[in-house]
């Protein structure tokens, strides 16, 4: 953005803001208001890279068609205990307008309810939420740059500190120095030989009837000789991948959760829900050759057509419950990512006047494609076999609007902290799964979080 678009671009929303706020002398109203420009075309995750907030946020979708990059907090909805999911989404939909479609708040929940927070994952809390300060908002109706702020009757200096804060705001573009790093330790948690120990272990529990199915997880942490900047990081995996939805939460200058995750849990607008069952896995092939043989003996493996026909089944019943509506793909689809494919099934159903967002996640989250099934038995699995507590990871993130409300499950993701990666996975086991092919199966998961990384 040359000189002279930055000064009208600041100018134009400076002066919308102070509109705005003459406006609203005198009301007693709390709320939040939204002011925006159309400027130029800016790429959303590089201007992101350029801010100098400790406080980041970016969103974009699975075509890439929507981006949202974000800095600093006009309002957050966040705590430590377990959450009350139907008086979260309540108190989400207090300042949320119809006159702002635009306006939302993005973030999530944590996936082992009511644990205490791991290292690393103590700023993100059990659940947090917010309605970034600035927004770079790309769309097919264009690219605007918006502020949001929290109005209060009486509140003084107001206009002054989001001038103040606006100035700040960056628009000269320059692309961010990745830069050469060594990695001085790969630690896997669990590492080799516990893995197969928690694989057979699983693999009896569920010869003994206990349940079908459990989703285990592993984490690799490596750590560099120097802080590894992530926003950089995310930019580089976006430009590797293909059909997912990226995503990044910075709630303070030290910690990062990012990804690029292919598996939407929901989408729901106004009352049509779209959601999907991916389950199953094998690598892309180097060839054209290759690659169909893999999705021939993924669409023809009794193991994996079993995992995905008991995610299939359990997000039909949900829907079943809350919906009056539904359809669903006849046949069983290939997925192809940049490196791995997965089997799919899509379902769009028309919800019940009843169902809450709050319903959605309570009776969606875990499929058995993140957790197992039964759920709760295949949970008390996952708390007893995995040797770390998830965090964020594989849990529902998104965004809530007014009549407009997105989840994914963060899988395909990592955690930044300065000079440490922890790059996070899972795999689903049932009858038939073996401890080597499991591994691996993770293993060609992260590979392209381990290139993002030049490694």
């Amino acid at each position: 953005m040359d000189q002279l678009a930055l000064s009208t671009a600041k100018q134009r929303l400076t002066d919308l803001l102070l509109s705005s706020c003459k406006k609203l002398q005198g009301s007693q109203e709390e709320r939040i208001i939204r002011c925006q420009i159309e400027v130029e075309d800016i790429a959303a995750m590089q201007w992101l890279a350029c801010q100098y907030s400790s406080t980041k946020t970016y969103w974009a979708n699975r075509n890439q068609e929507f981006k949202m990059a974000g800095i600093g907090i006009a309002h957050e909805i966040s705590g430590q205990d377990i959450p009350d999911l139907h008086k979260i989404f309540n108190q989400l939909q207090t300042f949320l307008d119809p006159q702002y479609p635009d306006l939302r708040y993005y973030g999530g929940f944590q996936f082992n309810k009511g644990a205490p927070a791991e290292k690393g994952w103590e700023s993100f809390g059990s659940y947090r939420f917010i309605i970034p300060q600035f927004e770079l908002h790309r769309s097919p109706a264009g690219t605007f740059l918006a502020s949001n702020y929290h109005f209060r009757p009486n509140e003084e200096n107001l206009v002054d500190e989001l001038i103040e804060k606006l100035n700040e705001v960056q628009f000269e573009i320059t692309l961010s120095d990745w830069g050469e790093r060594t990695v001085l330790h790969r630690l896997d948690i669990p590492d080799r030989q516990d893995w197969d120990k928690s694989i057979l272990q699983a693999l009896s529990e569920m010869d003994a009837g206990k349940y079908e199915k459990v989703v285990l997880a592993r984490k690799a942490i490596l750590t560099f000789n120097d802080p590894v900047n992530p926003t950089a990081y995310l930019l580089r995996l976006r430009r590797m991948s293909e059909e997912t939805f990226n995503f990044y939460f910075q709630p303070d200058e030290d910690h990062a959760f990012l990804g690029a995750t292919p598996e939407r849990l929901f989408r729901r607008k106004g009352r049509t829900i779209h959601t999907e069952a991916i389950a199953g896995t094998r690598p892309r092939g180097k060839t054209t050759y290759d690659d169909e043989r893999y999705a021939k003996d993924l669409l023809s493996s009794d193991k994996e057509i079993r995992e995905h026909s008991i995610v299939v089944d359990a997000i039909a019943s949900v829907l079943d419950m809350h919906c009056h509506h539904v359809q669903v793909d006849e046949n069983t689809q290939i997925t192809r990512l940049s490196h791995v494919q997965h089997l799919c099934k899509h379902f769009v159903g028309e919800l019940d006047q009843e169902t809450s967002d709050a319903d959605l996640i309570m009776d969606l989250h875990p499929t058995p494609a993140l957790g197992g099934f039964p759920t709760d038995i295949a949970l008390k699995a996952i708390d007893r076999l995995e040797p770390f507590k998830r965090g964020w990871y594989a849990a529902p993130i998104g965004f809530v609007g007014f009549d407009h409300t997105e989840f994914v499950v963060a899988i395909r993701s990592a955690l930044i902290q300065k000079e440490q990666v922890c790059l996070y996975s899972g795999a689903g086991i049932v009858k038939g799964s073996y401890p080597a092919e499991e591994w691996q199966e993770i293993e060609d998961k992260i590979s392209k979080f381990l290139k993002a990384l030049d490694l």
